[in-house]
């Protein structure tokens, strides 16, 4: 509870007596939580012909961050955390007084953005149009690093088959954290030393097991030569998918990644190459910031 103390003088007979009028104004205390937060907004507005009057201020962050506090558009205090999971505060050695009327603005600046790139967790080989002819499977599995899963064409069948790539990606601590962007990447190759028939690579994802495959790119082969994406994959921006979710963490957790490769035609010398699918996840902090102070 703040107190407001006034003294007032009294004469009673001969003796000067000291009488306490003590005037209560009810602490406030406000809970935010905000991620990047360029221009300034409105966190608290004063009942009107009052004022805010400030006695503290918390700040704890995920990331990186600088707060900045206005008196309407008149910045009066920056904080800032510079280490992950850190708390700052400034308490005033008196009430600092906003303008009659005005409210207190928040701003942030100097936002540190966390980049995590995963690879699958688990490869599996189903059957794509009857065949499961993927050769090394596994190698699909983790970061890229050169070992590849193989689909070669064959002299007597038309090869085929669809690799299937779970992750286990969700963050730790992902409730301290917002959403910036999320990328696919997929490492591939398609060589063709034969030029009979067409070889096809084809990339899919979906959110989770319970909703069908999105095709995101079909590439194929029937002349002899090459498309290597093993250095430089191709890169798919989900970002627009996993925000319209309800749950965009929940589509973190159950996404999936498909690869189907394809040799429509009769020999050998053809191959479809996999070394992984690479999911990137760009976060910003949710920065939590607790004000205390009172109106009057």
């Amino acid at each position: 509870m703040k107190h407001n103390i006034q003294v007032k003088n009294s004469i009673q007979a001969s003796n000067q007596q000291i009488l306490l009028a003590i005037k209560k104004s009810s602490d406030i205390i406000n809970y935010y939580s905000v991620g990047i937060q360029p221009s300034k907004t409105i966190l608290w507005t004063p009942e009107p012909q009052k004022s805010i009057y400030l006695t503290s201020v918390q700040v704890s962050a995920p990331l990186a961050v600088s707060i900045l506090l206005s008196d309407d558009d008149i910045d009066f205090l920056s904080l800032k955390i510079t280490q992950p999971f850190s708390t700052v505060s400034q308490a005033f050695p008196s009430p600092f007084k906003l303008t009659t009327g005005n409210s207190l603005m928040l701003s942030t600046s100097d936002e540190d953005i966390s980049c995590n790139i995963n690879g699958a967790a688990t490869a599996t080989q189903v059957a794509y149009n009857g065949r499961s002819d993927f050769t090394n499977v596994n190698n699909a599995i983790g970061l890229s690093n050169g070992t590849l899963a193989s689909l070669s064409s064959a002299l007597l069948t038309q090869a085929r088959g669809r690799l299937v790539l779970g992750y286990s990606i969700l963050p730790t601590q992902y409730q301290y954290f917002e959403i910036e962007q999320v990328t696919i990447k997929y490492y591939c190759r398609l060589s063709l030393t034969l030029a009979v028939g067409v070889s096809s690579m084809i990339l899919y994802w979906r959110p989770n097991t319970q909703v069908d495959w999105t095709q995101l790119q079909e590439i194929s082969l029937s002349i002899i030569g090459s498309v290597n994406y093993l250095t430089n994959p191709i890169q798919y921006d989900i970002t627009d998918t996993v925000l319209g979710a309800p749950d965009p963490w929940a589509v973190i957790n159950n996404l999936q990644t498909s690869f189907v490769g394809t040799h429509t035609g009769l020999g050998i010398g053809n191959i479809v190459q996999l070394d992984a699918i690479e999911i990137q996840i760009c976060m910003s902090g949710k920065n939590q910031i607790t004000v205390f102070g009172y109106e009057a």
